[in-house]
C-alpha cells in the first residue's frame, strides 16, 4: 500500500499547513456547500473537518484503487468477503424485501414473537411471558439493546419489557433476579457458536436460580429457556427444545447480527412494525451505499474521513458522542463494530502489515461527556476527529437545549477563544463532524446504523483486511480457561507464566 503514488500524494498533502488550519480553509466561501451531505433522514456536515476537496479527492481515488466499488458488490451479491473463513456476509440480505433470506428471517423472529406475546407459550412454571432477559455478550448483546434503547419509546404497554445480562457476574445476576418477575420471564441464550463461555456461564447461574425455586417443571412445550444462535445441535444438547430455537446463518457475523434472530428482543421490545422499519432504514442505506459515487457516498466518506486521520493526519483516536439519551449506547456498540472489525496487524493474505488500522474508539452521551472530558479536547494538547450526532424531532426547550450545545461545542472547538496572559483561553483549530438525524424512528435508526457498518467494511477494503474474524477476542479467553483448569487440578506451578501472573492468580486463590 505504501508504494501506492496516491498515499505519497496523501502524504505530501497532509503536511501542508493550510489543511490543518480550519481558519484558513474557511477563507473558501463555499466550503460549507461542498462538504455537506444527505441521505434520507441523515444530515452529515464535515466542513469542521482538517479536509479541503482535493484531499477528498485524492481519497476517493485511492477508495477506487483500492477496489472498494467492486468490493462492495461481492458484498451485496454474496460472494466471499470474509477471507478467513472463506465465507460471505450475509448481513444486508435480511433487510432486502427482494432477497428470500429477508422473508425467511422474519418468519421464524414473528411467528415465535406471536406465540410469546399471544400468550401461547409458557413459562417452565405454567405462567405466560411477561418479561425478556437476553443473556448474550458482544454483537448478541450491544446491538440488540442500542437498538430496544433507541425506539422503545415507540412501544405500546402490551409489548415485552426486555431485559441484559451479559457480563459473567455474581452482583449482576443478584440484582437482575431482584428486578424481574422470575415465574413470567423467558430467558433468552443469545450466542451465535452457542459456546461463548461468559454466555454459557450466565445461562447455567440463571437455570441453577430456576432450579431452586417452587414449581419449576420443563417441558418441550414449557420452557424459561430460549436460544438464539447459528448452531442449533449444540443448543438442543443443553437442553432447550427445538420449538424455542431461533436459528440465524454462519454467514451472519455477530457484530452484524441485529438484523437477525439476534433481533428477536427488539421485536418483542419494540413490535413487528417497528423491526420492519429498522430494517427499512438499513436497506435504504444499502441502496446509497451501492449506487452512489463515493464523492457523495456518506458511509464511505465516513472511512475516507477515518483513513486521512488515522493514516495521514496521525491522530490515534476517535469520539463518538451522541447528544440524546436514547443513543447513549451507540458508542460502546461503534467501539466493537470498529475495533473488533478493524483492528488487525495482518492483510487478507496474512502478511504483517505496516501502517495503524482502527483507531481507538470512545464516547459517551454528550452532554454528560461536556461536564467528563470536554475539557481535554478544548485545551488538551491533542486533537482527535469526533462525531457530534444530533436528533432533530422534538421541538421542546430540553431538545433545543441539548442540540443547541452540541452545535456549540463544535463551534468552540473550531473557533476557540482567546484570552491574553490567561489560562481561559482555548487555542480553537479543532477538527469534528455532526451528524444530525431527522428523528429517531426505528427507520432513521437502521440508516445511522447500517451508515457505520458499511464505514467500517470500507475501512476493511481500504486497509486490505478482514472484518469478518476476531482472532485477538480468542487470545486472554484461552488463557483464562488454562488458568482455571490447572487452579482446580492444583498445577498451576506447571504454567509458564511470568512471576507477575502467577503472584496474582495465587493471590487470587489465597483470598
Amino acid at each position: 500500500m505504501h508504494n501506492n503514488p496516491l498515499w505519497h500524494q496523501l502524504h505530501e498533502k497532509a503536511k501542508q499547513p493550510q489543511v490543518r488550519d480550519l481558519r484558513a480553509l474557511w477563507q473558501q466561501a463555499d466550503r460549507h456547500q461542498l462538504l455537506t451531505y444527505e441521505c434520507e433522514n441523515l444530515y452529515l456536515d464535515l466542513s469542521k473537518n482538517w479536509i479541503d476537496s482535493s484531499a477528498i479527492g485524492l481519497l476517493c481515488e485511492l477508495a477506487t484503487h483500492a477496489k472498494l466499488k467492486p468490493a462492495i458488490e461481492a458484498l451485496f451479491e454474496g460472494q466471499v468477503v470474509n477471507t478467513t473463513d472463506q465465507l460471505p456476509a450475509t448481513h444486508t440480505q435480511l433487510r432486502d424485501p427482494d432477497n428470500r433470506a429477508y422473508s425467511k428471517n422474519l418468519d421464524r423472529l414473528f411467528a415465535l414473537a406471536d406465540q410469546v406475546t399471544g400468550g401461547h407459550i409458557k413459562t417452565a412454571f405454567g405462567e405466560p411471558v411477561k418479561q425478556l432477559v437476553n443473556i448474550g455478550i458482544g454483537g448478541s448483546y450491544l446491538g440488540p439493546r442500542l437498538v430496544v434503547e433507541a425506539i422503545t419509546e415507540l412501544q405500546s404497554e402490551s409489548l415485552i419489557p426486555v431485559y441484559f445480562a451479559a457480563s459473567v457476574d455474581d452482583a449482576l445476576i443478584n440484582q437482575l433476579f431482584q428486578s424481574i418477575d422470575i415465574r413470567h420471564c423467558l430467558f433468552c441464550i443469545s450466542s451465535k457458536s452457542f459456546s461463548t463461555v461468559e454466555t454459557l456461564m450466565n445461562a447455567r447461574a440463571v437455570e441453577q436460580k430456576l432450579k431452586q425455586l417452587p414449581g419449576y417443571q420443563p417441558t418441550e412445550h414449557n420452557s424459561s429457556l430460549m436460544a438464539i444462535t447459528a448452531n442449533t445441535p449444540k443448543a438442543r444438547a443443553a437442553g432447550i427444545p427445538s420449538s424455542m430455537i431461533l436459528p440465524f446463518e454462519e454467514t451472519i457475523g455477530g457484530r452484524f447480527s441485529l438484523w437477525s434472530a439476534i433481533g428477536f428482543p427488539i421485536v418483542l421490545a419494540a413490535g413487528k412494525e417497528q423491526f420492519l422499519a429498522l430494517l427499512k432504514g438499513a436497506h435504504q442505506m444499502d441502496c446509497h451505499y451501492r449506487e452512489q459515487p463515493f464523492a457523495s457516498n456518506i458511509p464511505v466518506l465516513m472511512a475516507l474521513m477515518t483513513v486521512w486521520y488515522r493514516n495521514f493526519i496521525g491522530l490515534d483516536a476517535y469520539g463518538c458522542l451522541p447528544y440524546d439519551a436514547r443513543l447513549r449506547s451507540l458508542p460502546k456498540w461503534l467501539q466493537q463494530l470498529m475495533m473488533e472489525s478493524a483492528g488487525k496487524m495482518h492483510n487478507i493474505d496474512g502478511e504483517v502489515i505496516t501502517y495503524p488500522t482502527t483507531p481507538w474508539v470512545f464516547g459517551d452521551h454528550g452532554q454528560l461527556s461536556q461536564h467528563a472530558f470536554f475539557q481535554a479536547f478544548h485545551q488538551g494538547v491533542d486533537a482527535l476527529p469526533l462525531d457530534f450526532i444530533g436528533v432533530l424531532e422534538k421541538d421542546s426547550d430540553s431538545q433545543n437545549f441539548l442540540l443547541f450545545n452540541l452545535i456549540a461545542q463544535g463551534a468552540a472547538l473550531m473557533s476557540g477563544k482567546e484570552e491574553d496572559h490567561s489560562m481561559k483561553g482555548c487555542p480553537g483549530n479543532k477538527p469534528s463532524t455532526t451528524l444530525l438525524m431527522k428523528d429517531i424512528s426505528a427507520q432513521t435508526v437502521g440508516q445511522l446504523l447500517a451508515m457505520y457498518e458499511h464505514m467500517v467494511y470500507s475501512l476493511s477494503v481500504i486497509w486490505n483486511i478482514n472484518c469478518f474474524d476476531q482472532p485477538g477476542v480468542e487470545l486472554g479467553k484461552a488463557i483464562a480457561r488454562d488458568i482455571a483448569e490447572h487452579v482446580a487440578n492444583n498445577t498451576l506451578n506447571d504454567m509458564a507464566l511470568d512471576p507477575s501472573t502467577l503472584s496474582l492468580i495465587k493471590k487470587v486463590m489465597e483470598h
